[in-house]
């Protein structure tokens, strides 16, 4: 259990097997120089003794023990592994040099997979290139004419929460606000109405299977509180929430909240914003949060010009991967969260995606991969890797639905070269088999000597 009590500051710190890894937010990649470096590196060597590397131009050099030519290639190393029964008869691989770029191994990477969660990663870098990492969103109420009849205004934040003590955006301190400014125009009694019209179109997507509202993901809309919590109206709910919230300031509200479109030329009372939207993709990846992914995509249809419909979400996204110059008219988007089986994505969309994010160039992505669970210890792979040597080496996203199994991320390998990897299987027939099949693949990769 040391690797659990090595987990300080928000760092992860990895001293099994060679050479000492730190993974965290808070450093840039180690091949980029100290002045280039203003964004931290994702991996740097662990406090201790000295490194037996030595630094090279641009690239951080492997250790002197590491492979040398005649060394296995990266396929024969995961040859073993790939060839596991519990992969299924449909996989796509891709495994790129971070450090180059170059792909360093590939079976059907080009050919469309269904992506389950592993799409977070793409939806995730589609949010922060059209949207920028630093954007929030904002939850406002707005007064019209009447000074007692009050909107509250949803801006399509996946972090509200009605939780006076939790963690996102409170709608308690939205009601303080709006009490205060109450009291000062004088006003202790209004009417209560809500405000979700940012988004538009269903707000269940047709490409999901019945019965995934609400046992994984809620409706899909601007306004929810505590959306995770599954409820059945997340609109309602968030103004019911809000004007409970709002009589414990003393503002008496008259009657209960109803649906209304809130006037256009209304005065703000009172407004909260999100956290920075880097913090949201990488949460959103943590926890694999379909409802996050979700609306995160519908924003980028709307940054795009289009409705925030489901419809428009996937496309917008393509687009959105397309204008970082990646390219992606390989894929099929359905959704934002990977929930909708007829979404199709090749594994080197993901694994380029990360090469982009990991890469010098578009610290702005930096959230792609700061976001990852790391293996054994964080998010979705809290509880996988725990007996792997591969434990806090590994930092990846998890997708699952029924029939299909995926696993995609980045690792430092045991030479010290960091890889990309994308392993999506959609032709399972036991998901526990493909995990472990899942795992010990990335396992792999970080124990090669290829370099």
């Amino acid at each position: 259990m040391w690797r659990r009590a090595a987990i300080v500051a928000g760092c992860v710190a990895v001293l099994a097997g060679g050479a000492g890894i730190v993974l965290d937010r808070t450093t840039g990649l180690p091949w980029i120089d100290d002045e280039a470096a203003a964004e931290t590196p994702l991996f740097r060597p662990a406090a201790g003794p000295a490194p037996t590397w030595s630094a090279a131009p641009g690239v951080l050099a492997a250790p002197a023990d590491a492979g040398t030519t005649g060394e296995p290639a990266v396929g024969d190393v995961l040859a073993p592994t790939l060839g596991a029964a519990g992969l299924g008869g449909a996989v796509g691989v891709s495994v790129v040099n971070l450090a180059t770029g170059t792909p360093s191994y590939e079976a059907a990477g080009t050919d469309p997979h269904t992506p389950a969660s592993t799409l977070k990663i793409l939806t995730g870098a589609a949010a922060l290139q059209a949207l920028g990492p630093e954007h929030t969103f904002t939850t406002r109420v707005v007064s019209g004419p009447d000074p007692s009849a009050v909107t509250l205004v949803g801006g399509g934040d996946p972090t509200l929460t009605a939780d006076e003590d939790g963690a996102g955006t409170r709608l308690a301190d939205l009601a303080v606000a709006t009490a205060q400014a109450l009291a000062e125009a004088g006003v202790t009694t209004v009417t209560l109405s809500y405000d979700a019209s940012l988004f538009s179109g269903p707000a269940v997507d047709p490409d999901w299977s019945p019965g995934y509202v609400p046992s994984v993901v809620s409706p899909t809309t601007a306004l929810a509180a505590d959306i995770q919590d599954r409820p059945s109206d997340p609109p309602l709910d968030a103004a019911e929430e809000f004007a409970d919230l709002l009589s414990d300031q003393g503002i008496t509200v008259d009657g209960d909240p109803a649906e209304a479109a809130a006037p256009a030329d209304g005065a703000e009372l009172a407004a909260v914003a999100s956290a920075p939207l880097s913090t949201i993709v990488e949460d959103v990846l943590t926890s694999s949060d379909n409802d996050g992914a979700e609306v995160l995509a519908r924003h980028v249809a709307l940054a795009a010009g289009a409705a925030g419909t489901s419809a428009d979400a996937g496309p917008a996204v393509v687009q959105a991967l397309s204008a970082l110059g990646l390219d992606a008219s390989g894929a099929t988007l359905l959704d934002g969260s990977g929930l909708a089986r007829g979404s199709a994505v090749p594994a080197g969309l993901i694994t380029q995606t990360l090469v982009l994010a990991a890469g010098p160039d578009h610290p702005d992505l930096r959230a792609v991969v700061t976001g990852l669970p790391v293996a054994a210890f964080t998010g979705t792979l809290a509880d996988r890797f725990d007996d792997s040597s591969a434990a806090g080496l590994v930092r990846a996203k998890t997708g699952t639905l029924t029939g299909v199994s995926a696993l995609a991320g980045v690792v430092v390998a045991a030479d010290g070269v960091p890889y990309a990897f994308a392993v999506l299987a959609d032709d399972v027939g036991n998901t526990t088999e493909a995990r472990a099949a899942l795992d010990d693949v990335a396992a792999a990769l970080a124990g090669c000597g290829c370099a």
